[in-house]
């Protein structure tokens, strides 16, 4: 380097220094930065999971007043009690054996129907069938609509037991009796 003119040699050095700091970049400098970046991608990762959790903290308040307006609504006696769907059913077959005897008609067939969900509950139901006289069927109808829990008729078929019953003194006014009935329960929750 001693054969080289100053200006060269300058030059050189400064080249060197150049190539000294970029390496030092490279190794301090650049790491740095990308660990600088990724820092920042969690922060806005983190930003985004605490904005959640505040919202959830912030609707705390709203989900206990729904919880207690829920349990509210179960003790009113609006809904059918029991553990599950099955027992609510079976109750609610009793409960309308119960009302007809009161009235003394006996049911000649109960069978469940699906449940449906309306809005926020489901209503499950019963389909009996019977023979009855008119006012048998209108006291009936009027105990099944005042009944706690609330139950309601969704489907009725009455016609007579026979063609012939006009004939029949001991059939006369005796109507075969179809009734759908349903009662509700809280609906799931989404």
């Amino acid at each position: 380097m001693r054969g080289l003119s100053r200006p060269v040699r300058q030059i050189v050095a400064c080249a060197l220094l150049v190539m000294a700091l970029a390496l030092v970049a490279l190794v301090t400098v650049v790491p740095f930065a990308a660990r600088v970046a990724e820092l920042r991608e969690q922060i806005g990762t983190e930003r985004a999971v605490l904005g959640r959790f505040a919202a959830v903290a912030a609707q705390q308040g709203q989900a206990a007043e729904y919880d207690r307006i829920g349990r509210s609504a179960v003790e009113s006696g609006a809904y059918l009690k029991g553990e599950s769907e099955p027992l609510k059913v079976a109750a609610l077959q009793t409960t309308l054996a119960g009302l007809a005897a009161a009235n003394g008609v006996r049911f000649h067939s109960t069978r469940a129907l699906s449940g449906r969900e309306r809005e926020e509950v489901r209503l499950i139901g019963v389909r009996v069938q019977f023979n009855a006289e008119i006012e048998q069927v209108r006291a009936l109808l009027h105990r099944i609509e005042s009944y706690r829990p609330l139950l309601f008729v969704e489907g009725l078929q009455i016609q007579p037991v026979s063609p012939f019953s006009q004939r029949d003194p001991e059939q006369s006014g005796v109507l075969d009796v179809r009734l759908d009935v349903f009662g509700a329960m809280p609906g799931k929750k989404g």
